[in-house]
């Protein structure tokens, strides 16, 4: 690989042109060799960067080192992936929904094709919270993960405890640009879930899925005015749950509120270790993808999921 990174970026929304600006103006040496888009005749707040070709997906695999992907959903970002991996490329995804779904199947991909895989973007937004997971679970003592790891929902429970209404903090939640037109991925717990199976198998190894995941959303949740009520994750060796929960004030999730995203990682014989950090926005995502671009420049080539003796991503 040369000094300058060549990669080829699926997706130009908000987390990619975010990331984009990021390549304009940080020190990582980052070339965008290829783009890929769904329609480059739509007009976009951030237009698309001059001079980059625009290539199908697959064209973009072959003439990239790099690919970063972020467009989501799981069928069409499955077959990039497996692409890029068996070619020997490093993926650079925030692509929950495809790790918590495929995800051992992508780590055996790029181990045994010399690969990599990183996605520091997947879960916390801006907070690195693979990362802190993977550094602790280097030691064998994590006990428990318990997590405030939507930021959609946190920011509705925030509102109902001001004195909102279901529906209303919905909307205000819409309004802000926290919640899609159909947020059901978000207020059943489904993107919570996803996360926590992530950091679940970063934190005991063998990768566990969503679908192992017990989970209660807050649809039609009502709540008393000031209570604290948050969507928190939690897992053990032995089990995952996603369900509301309500906090005590001494709770050290108690406080993550609005759009940040929180977690708590405790250990066999020593204090619990707290992270907490923006947890939605394409600026907090650009960041963590951008991190990840910085640490195979530095000729890192971690793989996510990999086993305890290998690289942890």
């Amino acid at each position: 690989m040369s000094d300058t990174l060549r990669i080829g970026l699926i997706g130009w929304g908000t987390v990619g042109s975010a990331l984009g600006l990021l390549i304009a103006q940080g020190p990582v040496r980052v070339q965008i060799v290829a783009l890929a888009v769904r329609d480059p005749s739509r007009g976009r707040a951030t237009p698309l960067p001059a001079g980059v070709p625009l290539m199908s997906p697959p064209e973009l695999i072959r003439e990239a080192e790099i690919v970063v992907e972020v467009v989501g959903g799981v069928d069409a970002a499955l077959d990039w992936a497996r692409d890029s991996l068996t070619r020997g490329r490093a993926y650079v995804t925030a692509n929950k929904a495809l790790l918590a779904t495929h995800g051992a199947l992508l780590a055996e991909l790029a181990t045994g094709h010399g690969g990599a895989l990183l996605a520091s973007a997947s879960v916390g937004g801006g907070a690195p919270m693979i990362e802190l997971v993977a550094h602790l679970a280097a030691t064998g003592r994590i006990e428990r993960l318990r997590g405030v790891l939507n930021a959609t929902t946190t920011f509705m429970l925030s509102a109902m405890a001001r004195g909102n209404t279901y529906a209303q903090a919905l909307q205000a939640a819409q309004d802000a640009g926290y919640a899609e037109a159909d947020p059901t991925f978000d207020v059943e717990g489904r993107d919570a879930a996803q996360k926590l199976a992530i950091l679940a198998s970063v934190a005991w190894g063998g990768w566990r899925s969503e679908s192992e995941v017990e989970r209660q959303g807050i649809v039609g949740i009502r709540l008393e005015p000031g209570a604290t009520v948050r969507l928190v994750a939690e897992a053990t060796p032995e089990r995952m749950t996603v369900r509301p929960m309500r906090l005590p004030p001494s709770s050290p999730l108690a406080g993550v509120s609005g759009v940040a995203s929180g977690l708590v990682v405790e250990l066999t014989d020593t204090d619990p270790h707290l992270l907490v950090g923006p947890g939605a926005g394409g600026r907090a995502t650009a960041g963590a993808l951008y991190a990840d671009l910085a640490r195979l420049s530095a000729g890192e080539r971690p793989i996510l999921f990999a086993p305890r003796h290998g690289a942890i991503g």
